[in-house]
Parts: C-alpha cells; sequence; structure tokens
C-alpha cells in the first residue's frame, strides 16, 4: 500500500508532474487487499471507471493543447505523452521500460494546392505518406476527373477523357488508391489527388502508401467538399492547379512504454495495451488516448496486489501506431519464440468513445481469439449491453502484430468511418447515417467529443476481461493447443 500512497500523495500536488504545465490527476480508488469478497474481475470492472479514465484524458488533453494541437507519434505531444504515463506508473510502484523503437518517418516539408483562376486559391491538401514529391517548383496542371459513376480504377474510365499531363481528381473506390493512382499513372496523370466520400464532406484524411512501390506520381488527398468541386470544374469549363507536395524518408526513434506486475505465472503472461500517439493532425481523444488511459487506470488499480496475481498482467503504451503497428510491430519481432509462448492472450481496443458510437467485438470465430470474444460478449450480455461481433482485422491496429504470430488476441471498438444503419441505430442509439465517429483523425477529436456513455461502459469491460485473464487463462490456452484436447466448443463464461 506504501506505493500507492505515495502515488496519491503525488496526484495530490499541483505542480508535482511539469509535462506541459500538467500536474498528475487522482488516479481513482485502488483495488481491496488480496482475500477481498468478490473476484479479481468484478473488483476491477468496479473500481476502473470511466471517470477515472476522464482525469487522465484531461492531462492528455492538456498535452495536446500545450503541443501544437496533437500528440502525434514523431512530435513533442508524445514525448509528454509519453513521460506522463511513466511518471504515473513509476509513483505507483511498477518498474517501467521504455524501449526504443526505430522506424522510417516521412518528412513533409511542403504541401500546397492552389487552384488558378477566377474563384480559386489555396486548398488544403495532405500529401499520401511515402508517395513520389513533385518538383520543388511544384506542378502546373489541368484537373481532369473521369466522368461521374467511373472510378478511376480501370484505363476505359478515361475515356474521352485528357487525362495527360493532368493532375487527376478521385473518389477513392473499392479497388484500392494505389490501384487508381496506377491507373491514373498509365493514361500520363501528371498526379493524384484524392478524397474519401463521407457524411462529413469537410473532413479531409492522409492515405498512407501500404506498397510505396505502386506509386510513381505525386498523391495527396483534399477534403470531399473540395474535391468534387474540383471535379465538376474538371468536367465543366475547365481548371487549373498548382501542387507542390516536398518530402523525404528520414530515420527516426520512438518509444513503448512497458510495464508488468512484480508477480503472476510469468509462463502466462496477459497483455493489456494500447497505442498512444495520435495522427499529426488531431489531439486523439478517441483514437487513442480514451484506450490508453484505461490501461493506465487498470494498470493503478492493480498496484497494490501486483504481487499477488496468478498470471502476470504487462501493460503496454505503443508508439507509431498511426505509421502502421510500428511500436507493437517492433516489440513482437524482438521476442524470442520462447518469450512469444509465454503470452497467453493480448487485449486492445480502439476508439472505444466514438461519438456515434456502435460496441464491436473482435472475434475471429475460432481458438483463442474466440475465447476472448466470449468473455467481452458474456460481460455485455449480463449488463444488457447491445453489441456487434466483428472481424479482429476490421480495425488495422497493435493487436494484428500478435495475431499474425499466432498469439491469442482480443479487444473492441467503438467505430470510425463506418456509417451507421439504421438498425445500428436501433441497437446502440445515435443518428443513422452518420459516422460512428465524424472527428476520426480530425482536429476535433478532443475531449469534448468523447460519449461519456460508451466510455463509462467500456472501460469497466476492458477491466473485467484483463481480471478474468489474470485469473485464469485455461481456457485460451485450450482453445490454442495443438492435437485432440484442442476445444472446439466454449462453455458460457460465468461472471
Amino acid at each position: 500500500m506504501r506505493n500507492v500512497r505515495v502515488y496519491h500523495r503525488l496526484a495530490g500536488l499541483a505542480g508535482a508532474l511539469l509535462l506541459a504545465g500538467v500536474a498528475l490527476p487522482p488516479g481513482g480508488a485502488a483495488l481491496a487487499a488480496p482475500g477481498a469478497p468478490g473476484s479479481l474481475a468484478d473488483r476491477l470492472a468496479a473500481t476502473v471507471t470511466g471517470a477515472g479514465v476522464h482525469r487522465h484524458l484531461a492531462a492528455l488533453q492538456h498535452i495536446a493543447d500545450a503541443s501544437g494541437g496533437d500528440r502525434s507519434y514523431n512530435r513533442v505531444g508524445f514525448t509528454r505523452s509519453a513521460r506522463y504515463v511513466s511518471t504515473v506508473l513509476r509513483a505507483a510502484g511498477y518498474q517501467v521500460v521504455e524501449q526504443t523503437v526505430p522506424y522510417t518517418d516521412f518528412d513533409i516539408t511542403t504541401e500546397r494546392l492552389r487552384v488558378d483562376g477566377a474563384g480559386g486559391g489555396d486548398v488544403p491538401v495532405l500529401m499520401t505518406r511515402f508517395t513520389p514529391s513533385t518538383p520543388a517548383e511544384g506542378i502546373e496542371a489541368p484537373v481532369a476527373a473521369p466522368v461521374d459513376g467511373r472510378t478511376g480504377c480501370d484505363p476505359a474510365d478515361y475515356s474521352g477523357v485528357d487525362a495527360a499531363g493532368a493532375v487527376v481528381v478521385l473518389a477513392r473506390a473499392a479497388c484500392g488508391y494505389a490501384r487508381q493512382q496506377q491507373i491514373a499513372a498509365g493514361v500520363g496523370a501528371r498526379g493524384v489527388l484524392l478524397y474519401y466520400v463521407t457524411p462529413s464532406p469537410e473532413n479531409s484524411y492522409r492515405f498512407h502508401a501500404f506498397t510505396p512501390e505502386m506509386f510513381t506520381i505525386p498523391t495527396a488527398s483534399v477534403a470531399q467538399r473540395d474535391g468534387e468541386a474540383l471535379a465538376r470544374a474538371a468536367r465543366g469549363d475547365g481548371a487549373r492547379v498548382h501542387l507542390t507536395l516536398r518530402a523525404r524518408a528520414v530515420a527516426r526513434t520512438t518509444v513503448n512504454v512497458l510495464a508488468e506486475t512484480a508477480g503472476g505465472d510469468p509462463d502466462n503472461v496477459v497483455l493489456l495495451g494500447a497505442h498512444l500517439d495520435s495522427v499529426p493532425e488531431a489531439p486523439g481523444m478517441n483514437d487513442n488516448a480514451a484506450m490508453a488511459a484505461t490501461v493506465l487506470q487498470v494498470a493503478l488499480a492493480l498496484a497494490n496486489r501486483q504481487h499477488a496475481v496468478t498470471n502476470k498482467v504487462r501493460f503496454a503504451w505503443w508508439g507509431a501506431e498511426e505509421m502502421v503497428n510500428v511500436g507493437s510491430g517492433h516489440y513482437v519481432a524482438a521476442l524470442s519464440g520462447a518469450e512469444r509462448r509465454r503470452i497467453a492472450a493480448v487485449l486492445n481496443g480502439e476508439l472505444i468513445a466514438s461519438p456515434n458510437h456502435g460496441r464491436f467485438v473482435w472475434d475471429p470465430g475460432a481458438g483463442g481469439g474466440h475465447v476472448l470474444a466470449d468473455l467481452f460478449a458474456g460481460y455485455f450480455d449480463r449488463r444488457g449491453l447491445p453489441y456487434e461481433r466483428t472481424s479482429p482485422e476490421s480495425v488495422g491496429s497493435d493487436h494484428l502484430a500478435f495475431e499474425a504470430v499466432g498469439i491469442p488476441t482480443g479487444g473492441i471498438d467503438g467505430g470510425n468511418l463506418g456509417v451507421k444503419t439504421p438498425a445500428q441505430q436501433a441497437r446502440f442509439g445515435g443518428q443513422a447515417g452518420q459516422m460512428f465517429d465524424h472527428c476520426y483523425h480530425q482536429s476535433c477529436d478532443r475531449l469534448d467529443t468523447l460519449n461519456r456513455q460508451a466510455l463509462d461502459a467500456n472501460v469497466p469491460a476492458m477491466a473485467w476481461v484483463l481480471g478474468r485473464l489474470a485469473d485464469d487463462v485455461r481456457d485460451v490456452r485450450a482453445a490454442t493447443a495443438p492435437g485432440p484436447d484442442r476445444q472446439t466448443a466454449y462453455p458460457p463464461v460465468r461472471g
């Protein structure tokens, strides 16, 4: 209990931690001592609350506000966020490791789009990561666009369109923007401007070249309303633009923040993690500070009984997830085969407080991941909370690095770019026809746009499932065991 008291004393001192002027917030109640009535899962669910998580979120929002408006993987806001988490953990009695993670960043120096002529001017533009730059002086060219109903996924879509030497404007299509860029380059385009069709046409989304070798001409994105306006102009009287995109690959490092309970079976590790970084365009409160703060609050709740857990619990805050799972991928790659086998389960979460929220449980349909999905489902069923099961691959996040090497993963998300259906409105409330999170990767992803009701319901769920696994991972182990003993049917989970 001494370390917990130290934490609370530190939390009560104004200015105890100078992180962009942020003092440590109170962490909420710690768990009762070992042997207290009720299961560890139930006690964690009662102790780890949305209100406690919200206090950490307020600190992370303050950090973003004091750091240029974001907590991006390559900026001071992330460094301050990592320092905040590490300081809180150490004050609570944890040994903290900050694992250095090398990665290749894409350092954008210029991204400018000017529409020439009457009614023109500068239009906000976001360069697609790891795509070619324009010449230093930029590209001056006419704008071209396929006729309405054509996607640019096939060369025939440019029939009758003078795309040679032009900057092509395209709505992101199902064939993928890498193919759209290839086709545009093949018909002689000098550049591509993409836009994402959503119910929030003012939003802009930066794209990422997952296969950079497929991109041979400069590519960027604009808001839907700007893209549609350019496409209309291209199909009408014409338009010309001056596009300048300049960037280069740069070797950098980030960190993963790691801590674990002092006790527990080291051959049955349960890992609870979340990415700590935001995109450069947003403070990242829903994506993904809400989950990162939940992991922190669970760790604080376990601090006074970390010697008494049955299975070792490891906590992780990943760096550079927004550069496509850099931190978690490095962590997994650095594990030996024996170390991987010691990890029984990995829990992750994304966007757990989406403004127009849904509740999606990741379920691969078999194996240890299915057992984890049943744990979440059982918790929600008993509390009358609606949910839908979805594939773990429906959300690109850190759990995929573990899933790829056969470690069971589980988690939930609240929805992001997807548009809520009428059936989902009936199930979850909110507004059909709108995105689950209209602030996803936007500057409005702030503390005041989070759905507090969703946060209050989802935070204890993560804590409860972690508590179950901290006590017992036999079902997960059995479901992934090779041979005839492997389970194919799972008994109902009891609270």
